[in-house]
């Protein structure tokens, strides 16, 4: 294909109607994601003083896709998962709705902000399974990568302006101007999901429970070597490499002497390359790229946020936070990638729901590791010291699943 061509495959997709809604549903859910992070983990930290206690509220926010991800990719095979989306946008709106008035009322307390991550976190748990495969089934599998490689630019381009936009109001407004923003963001995404049409895939055979469905999803793994690399190159990422964000409001805040928007810009900087570089990956990536990028970018990701750990000063660590978005971008966009793309079409919406799992799973339990690391040796060390970790075990899974090696796998086709 023309280089020209590949390029503009992604304002090809953005052309389509239905698929421009659902994708704009998911920036504007996106961008409240990364804005809340910085909010609540600043919050918590005034509050309490402890980097262990703004794990723990993290904790909460990631628990659900653990709990409810498995579930979620079999309840995506069998109702409209437009209509899952709308419903679940609609009530986290209202209770983005209900914090704010708390907050302005005056009594906001921990407790209040640890029930509203963890609703949030229920919304996270349908990303993989419900909107991440409504978007690939908007696509179609011809465009699985340019649609994934598209979403993943989006949500860095939020994750740059999330942190910004919660720092700004941290600095002025408060909280409550947070859960406001996000009120709006959520009720906005919502009337979008209203507007958009969509066509449910065919539902399993009847007679079949979720029990089943999951079940099935699992066993399949096995028989999927890149499929179950790619998993569990996702749980060693989700427990020693992204948790390190969950300590930058700590950081931020105790490390650094920096005020609200300065953390912010901070959390937002990996993602502004992250951001540019995922926008190259949807023009010109295609299927035989997935793998080595995806193992390669991870790796890059990981010696990233070690040399992060070394930075003294704000300048030095925007810098080396800079550099780890490329390998970000690189990682997030070929995961979803990569199971849509080897999956059997019949397991995709189950198998992103074990993606899900290995997310919940991974996230929560790195959140508590690096959290309790950073009480004993310091927020700045524990990432390192996490990251190191992380590089370890990826060693270990390429070692463990041949299939998973870049420099002897055959590209994919």
């Amino acid at each position: 294909m023309p280089r020209r061509a590949v390029a503009a495959a992604p304002l090809r997709l953005l052309s389509r109607t239905r698929f421009r809604r659902a994708w704009a549903a998911g920036a504007l859910a996106g961008a409240m994601r990364w804005l809340e992070m910085l909010a609540v983990g600043w919050f918590v930290i005034e509050e309490t003083g402890s980097p262990m206690a703004v794990a723990l509220v993290l904790f909460l926010r990631q628990a659900p896709m653990f709990l409810l991800g498995a579930f979620a990719g079999a309840i995506s095979e069998r109702g409209d998962r437009r209509k899952i989306l709308l419903i679940a946008f609609a009530a986290i709106a209202a209770v983005m709705g209900l914090l704010a008035l708390l907050a302005l009322l005056g009594e906001l307390t921990v407790y209040h902000v640890a029930a509203g991550v963890f609703c949030s976190g229920i919304i996270w748990a349908l990303d993989f399974p419900v909107r991440r495969t409504m978007l690939g089934d908007l696509a179609g599998p011809s465009r699985f990568g340019t649609a994934m490689a598209l979403d993943s630019s989006t949500a860095n381009f939020t994750r740059m302006l999330g942190p910004l936009a919660g720092g700004v109001l941290m600095d002025t407004v408060g909280i409550g101007g947070a859960y406001l923003a996000g009120a709006a963001c959520f009720g906005g995404g919502a009337l979008l999901l209203l507007a958009t049409s969509y066509r449910r895939p065919p539902a399993p055979p009847a007679g079949r429970g979720l029990f089943a469905d999951v079940r099935d999803a699992f066993a399949y793994l096995p028989h999927a070597p890149v499929v179950l690399g790619t998993i569990l190159l996702t749980v060693t990422m989700n427990v020693f490499g992204f948790p390190y964000l969950n300590m930058i409001p700590v950081i931020g805040q105790e490390t650094l002497a920096l005020q609200a928007t300065a953390t912010g810009s901070l959390m937002s900087a990996e993602a502004a390359t992250a951001f540019a570089t995922a926008l190259v990956i949807a023009a010109l990536v295609r299927p035989r790229h997935f793998l080595r990028l995806y193992v390669i970018a991870g790796a890059a990701f990981l010696v990233c946020v070690v040399g992060f750990s070394f930075t003294p000063g704000y300048r030095e660590a925007v810098a080396v936070l800079l550099a780890s978005g490329i390998g970000f971008a690189g990682f997030a966009a070929m995961q979803g990638a990569l199971i849509l793309h080897s999956a059997a079409p019949a397991m995709r919406a189950r198998v992103m729901g074990v993606m899900t799992v290995a997310i919940g799973a991974g996230g929560p339990v790195g959140t508590l590791h690096v959290g309790f690391m950073a009480e004993h040796f310091g927020a700045q060390a524990a990432v390192g010291i996490m990251a190191a970790e992380g590089l370890v075990c990826m060693g270990l899974v390429l070692l463990a699943i041949p299939a998973l090696r870049p420099w002897r796998t055959p590209a994919l086709q």
